[in-house]
């Protein structure tokens, strides 16, 4: 093969790439700008992403999951904030029930609402240590001290886990759309397909449509 058409061979599309073009295509963006916008992300992240100098945040891949209602759940995000998780562990009976045996054995002490989880997950796991914590956890004893005195916070894989345990999901499909970019290009290809299909059932059978519609109301 010579120089020439060497040259003239296109580059292949790296994978984050591929991601913000698709999210344009599917979202109807007509710009980087636009997909910024939706993902919470600023544009320069944006040109780092589409260069290959990065790639997407889980924030922002659980925000993509939302939109297309990954697993029949558009509140991934919403469902792993502190206060959402500590209510979601208190309605648990289990929970309860370990916090009354435990209680005579909790030293009262002024706590974030991250703290406040730590503790919540500690007593309704039942886990007698922070090492146990923090191994169920995958983190270093220290996030747990920085958690509980106000100077860090758990990120969304640990919040993951703790959601997984209280409600549990396919753990091993939300892994693969986060870990890998090529996943979740064909999660929210298959959702756009969906919407199409769906879009393409309602022009044929308008008056189902309109029912459909007046009952959502």
């Amino acid at each position: 093969m010579d120089t020439k058409q060497r040259a003239t061979r296109p580059s292949p599309t790296h994978p984050e790439t591929e991601l913000l073009n698709v999210l344009k295509t599917t979202l109807l963006l007509s710009s980087d700008a636009q997909v910024a916008a939706f993902l919470g992300i600023t544009r320069a992240t944006i040109h780092r992403v589409r260069h290959g100098q990065g790639r997407l945040g889980i924030q922002q891949r659980l925000k993509i999951l939302d939109h297309i209602g990954f697993l029949d759940n558009r509140l991934w995000l919403n469902r792993l904030r502190p206060d959402r998780l500590n209510e979601r562990i208190r309605r648990s009976g289990h929970a309860l029930r370990q916090r009354q045996v435990r209680a005579p054995q909790r030293i009262e002490r002024d706590l974030s609402i991250e703290g406040k989880l730590l503790d919540l997950v500690q007593d309704a796991c039942g886990f007698r240590t922070d090492t146990e914590l923090a191994e169920f956890l995958d983190v270093a004893r220290i996030t747990l001290s920085n958690g509980r005195a106000g100077r860090g916070s758990l990120g969304p894989r640990q919040r993951l886990r703790i959601l997984n345990r209280f409600a549990p999901f396919d753990t091993e499909r939300i892994d693969a759309v986060l870990d890998s970019t090529e996943v979740l290009i064909e999660a929210v290809r298959e959702w756009a397909d969906h919407q199409r299909e769906r879009a393409g059932q309602d022009r044929a059978n308008p008056s189902a449509s309109a029912h459909s519609s007046a009952d959502a109301r």
